[in-house]
């Protein structure tokens, strides 16, 4: 990816984010002053979540989601890297002879690495480089233990192929976490349709009925202020239930993936199904 657009992208995330926080407390802001009026409130806080902070949910996902592509494949540049090392071929060599292979989405940063390498850069740096452009804090952390013994002597080939079985587990223990926990996120949706549910028969036919027959044995006074109890306490409803929609979101991308972001998908769906509980079968 070119340097203009990496800027593009950051710029127009950063936007999105002023956008979302600007949007948000104006949302909030409504929902105190104007409490008697939950249908409203209930349409004002969706428009600034589903027009700027999902979208940029969306790009931060896909940077993770790209982070994570790349190292899927890291683990095999690692022991190509160490084959030709044991081949014959120094470590530099054996690195400049990987760009012969085909590694998918972590070629670029490969190619920069040989460059930077036959520029005359260090090692060293040139590596933490390379963890830098893959964005892998996890990564640079490896590479620099991987420096400190090449440093003291150490035989980086076996280092190296230690790394590479490491990150190679680390990514198999992510993919079964996140098969393992499907069916308790499964539990989750089903238990938040439940909790929307609930609210809607409980509002439609207990609280409705209770002030139907107050509304009926007293004057137009009491029952206005009937109603302005109803709609202040079903706005509060409204309030509850996008923030449990909310943080139940994140919370499943973190149980999932082990990163919050992750949780954007199951935000943006939790968001619609309570925005349509409100919306279409409140009364």
């Amino acid at each position: 990816m070119k340097r203009e657009e990496i800027k593009f992208k950051e710029i127009m995330k950063w936007s999105l984010l002023v956008l979302s926080i600007i949007g948000v407390s104006f949302s909030l802001y409504f929902a105190i002053t104007n409490i008697l009026y939950p249908k409203a409130i209930n349409v004002v806080l969706v428009i600034p979540f589903i027009f700027f902070l999902f979208p940029y949910l969306i790009l931060s996902l896909y940077d993770v989601r790209k982070i994570d592509a790349k190292m899927q494949v890291v683990p095999r540049f690692l022991r190509d890297v160490v084959d030709n090392v044991e081949s014959g071929m120094d470590l530099i060599s054996s690195i400049k002879t990987t760009t012969r292979n085909e590694y998918s989405s972590l070629n670029e940063d490969i190619i920069k690495l040989v460059n930077q390498l036959s520029w005359g850069i260090s090692f060293e740096e040139a590596f933490l480089k390379f963890a830098d452009n893959i964005g892998s804090k996890d990564l640079r952390r490896d590479f620099i233990l991987v420096i400190e013994a090449r440093k003291v002597g150490g035989h980086v080939e076996k280092i190296l192929r230690e790394l590479s079985l490491k990150i190679s587990l680390d990514n198999l223990r992510k993919k079964e976490r996140k098969t393992n926990l499907a069916s308790t996120i499964f539990t989750g949706y089903i238990s938040f349709v439940i909790f929307i549910f609930i609210i809607v028969i409980v509002y439609n036919s207990l609280f409705l009925s209770i002030a139907t027959k107050l509304s009926s044995n007293q004057n137009q006074v009491l029952t206005e202020s009937n109603n302005s109890k109803m709609n202040s306490f079903l706005s509060l409803l409204i309030l509850l239930s996008y923030e449990l929609a909310i943080l139940s979101g994140f919370l499943f991308g973190l149980m999932q993936n082990n990163e919050i972001i992750s949780g954007a998908p199951h935000v943006l769906l939790l968001v619609v199904i309570t925005f349509i509980g409100f919306f279409f079968f409140i009364h």
